[in-house]
């Protein structure tokens, strides 16, 4: 049950064009996760300039009024190499869709414990599990990395890794793509 929130400026995309990056991140989900089209959980928010700020420029991309902030949620459990594909196909999908700059997309991968997903009749079903983890801020999932080692969102590992573009856009949770 992947939850997308796509994040833009106030007045930049008109419906059709909201429309067409809607669609493009519910088609990469469906194509990489093989989610079922019912399987459909957008929130957009349109945000007035003083509420979306970010840097003009950060490690060699230049944002413009376009620019996408695309969060998606989803239970963790997938491989390194299905979370680079749907990088990879967001990337794509979202850049032809909205005809923007691949350097105006910028995608948080986000992993959730199967335990704390709500998933049932609307109520949040939390198990004594993951109150306990949420009750100790040092314990952290296997799958997390240690943050002084985790490469920043927009970091690239390697040039010359055939991903440059996908992986400077990659999250902590991919690791050194």
């Amino acid at each position: 049950m992947p939850i997308v929130k796509i994040h833009v400026l106030e007045g930049q995309y008109d419906e059709p064009r909201l429309s067409n990056v809607s669609k493009a991140v519910q088609d990469a989900l469906m194509s990489v996760l093989r989610i079922p089209p019912d399987d459909f959980f957008q929130i957009i928010h349109e945000l007035p300039r003083n509420r979306f700020l970010h840097t003009p420029s950060f490690v060699g991309m230049k944002y413009s009024d376009d620019f996408i902030l695309l969060e998606v949620t989803f239970i963790s459990g997938r491989p390194k190499e299905t979370r680079l594909a749907l990088l990879k196909e967001l990337n794509a999908r979202i850049v032809d869709g909205a005809g923007i700059s691949a350097d105006d997309l910028m995608v948080q991968l986000v992993h959730l414990g199967s335990m704390c997903m709500p998933i049932e009749a609307g109520i949040s079903q939390i198990s004594s599990e993951c109150l306990e983890r949420s009750k100790t801020p040092t314990s952290r999932p296997e799958s997390t990395p240690d943050p002084s080692t985790a490469l920043p969102v927009g970091v690239t590992a390697s040039p010359d890794s055939g991903v440059d573009r996908i992986s400077r856009m990659t999250s902590p949770w991919l690791g050194n793509a």
